[in-house]
Formats: structure tokens, C-alpha cells, sequence
């Protein structure tokens, strides 16, 4: 009797999100509770805090250790010099941009930039960036794009990228969770996701300019601008969806295949 064919259970992209996110979870949550009860972090909170970003790799790592697919997590990996520059400063020109627009109808920004300020912005500059890239564009963007199509495969990804973040949504200078923070990504990360999307595709799927985008990030945080001030962000929020517009729109029309090679090759 012949096999039925699954219903795409076997791209392992649900056991990854639950193992990604569990991970990160458990590794962050002593952190969390100091910041909870404004206690010192003792070295062990630190060490989970700072593991806890490599959560989506290990993850990627296991389910494609079952697949024998671990390669394919990594590569490709190379782009174009001006594509990985562009992905850098691109999160920076992005808040200049809502920024701008800001003064001109009148808000009165605390600063134009958000850079690292303390060794663990730093750190993490460099640590969430390879973390948590493999995982979400080197293993569950390919996987999405090919069941669901570049556009919405990528928005996927980002509506799990945020989640991923919620523990990280608890703050030593609040004590408390910020819903405020973890909306701001649930809003943003999605549309980020398909710009990262069709950057990738217009640099032939390189994985290193996702890592890019990712430090410019970290290079020039808007969410360290406290208090958080929606009217800012809104702006942003905006800017961002008309470029994830544009880019879904660029997607749609391109040559199908391209960000869902890892899947269907193998």
C-alpha cells in the first residue's frame, strides 16, 4: 500500500520552535526572576542569560542532526560586501528615518541614536546574532518559504521571533514585564522578517547578511529609549511596513524557489 505523504510534519519546524523557545526560555528565566525581586544577578542567572541567546541554534542544530541536514543550516552563507553593509546600518537608517519624521511634526526625540552603551550591549551585538540567525533565517525561514510561500513564511518567522523574546520582555530597569516591549516586537519583527526576506533573495540567500541585519539591531537599539514612546515607534512601525510592503511585493514576482533551496534540495 503506498504512503500517504505528510502533511509537512516532517520539516521538523515545530519541534524546532518549541525547542528554540524552551531553551532560550529556561536558560533566561533565573535572570528574569532577579530582575523581578531587583536582586543581584548571582554568576550562574549570567551564564543562563548569556546562553540563552544560542537557544534557536541548538535547536536548529538537533532537529537537523535528525534530518542530516546540519550543512544546510550554514549555507549559503557568503553575499556581496554592499548587501552586508547596507543590512548594518540598515536598522539605524530605519530609526534616523522615523526619527526625523518625528521632529518634523513636532515630538521631542531624547537622542538620534541608540548605540551599545555597556559590555553586554556589546556582547550581545555579537552573541544574539549568531544565536539566533541559523535558526531563524539558516533553518526556519527555508522550511516556511517552501511550505508557505516567501511572504507569509517570513512573516511566520517573525511572529515566532517575537515570542521567543518574551522572557526577554522582563527588565532590570522596570522589574517587571514590559508589554510594552514585547508588543513593540510582535509588531515589528514580522516586518522585519520579510525585509530580511527579500534582501536575502537580492543577495542570492546569503546568510551573512542576516547576521548584518541583526547587529545593526544591537548596533542602534530604538527600544533603548525609555520610556518607550509609542508616537516614535508608531512612525517606525509605519516606515516598516511600507518597505515589507514593497519587498512582499518584489517576492511575489520573483523566481520561485530561491529562499526554500535548502528544503527542496534535500
Amino acid at each position: 500500500m503506498a504512503s500517504t505523504p505528510s502533511v509537512q510534519r516532517s520539516d521538523g519546524s515545530l519541534v524546532f520552535c518549541v525547542l528554540a523557545c524552551l531553551l532560550t526560555w529556561a536558560l533566561s528565566t533565573p535572570a528574569m526572576l532577579h530582575f523581578l525581586e531587583r536582586t543581584p544577578l548571582t554568576p550562574a542567572a549570567v551564564a543562563g542569560a548569556g546562553l540563552s541567546a544560542f537557544g534557536p541554534l541548538v535547536a536548529a542544530l538537533l532537529v537537523a542532526a535528525t534530518q542530516g541536514r546540519i550543512r544546510s543550516i550554514f549555507t549559503p552563507f557568503r553575499a556581496p560586501l554592499h548587501w552586508i553593509v547596507l543590512g548594518l546600518f540598515a536598522p539605524m537608517l530605519s530609526h534616523l528615518a522615523a526619527t526625523a519624521l518625528f521632529v518634523g511634526l513636532g515630538g521631542p526625540p531624547a537622542q538620534w541614536f541608540h548605540p551599545p552603551v555597556t559590555p553586554e550591549h556589546v556582547a550581545a551585538l555579537v552573541v544574539f546574532s549568531i544565536g539566533e540567525e541559523f535558526g531563524w533565517r539558516g533553518f526556519l525561514q527555508p522550511r516556511l518559504a517552501h511550505r508557505y510561500g516567501p511572504v507569509l513564511g517570513s512573516l511566520l518567522v517573525g511572529v515566532v521571533w517575537a515570542l521567543w523574546h518574551l522572557t526577554y520582555c522582563v527588565t532590570p530597569e522596570a522589574a517587571s514585564f514590559s508589554l510594552s516591549a514585547f508588543l513593540l516586537g510582535l509588531l515589528k519583527l514580522p516586518l522585519w522578517s520579510v525585509i530580511i526576506a527579500w534582501v536575502r533573495e537580492r543577495a542570492r540567500v546569503g546568510l551573512a547578511v542576516a547576521l548584518a541585519f541583526h547587529a545593526g539591531a544591537h548596533l542602534d537599539n530604538l527600544q533603548r529609549a525609555l520610556p518607550i514612546d509609542w508616537r516614535l515607534h508608531g512612525l517606525h512601525i509605519a516606515l516598516l511596513a511600507i518597505l515589507s510592503a514593497l519587498a512582499a511585493r518584489s517576492l511575489t514576482t520573483a523566481t520561485p524557489g530561491a529562499l526554500d533551496s535548502v528544503t527542496s534540495s534535500a
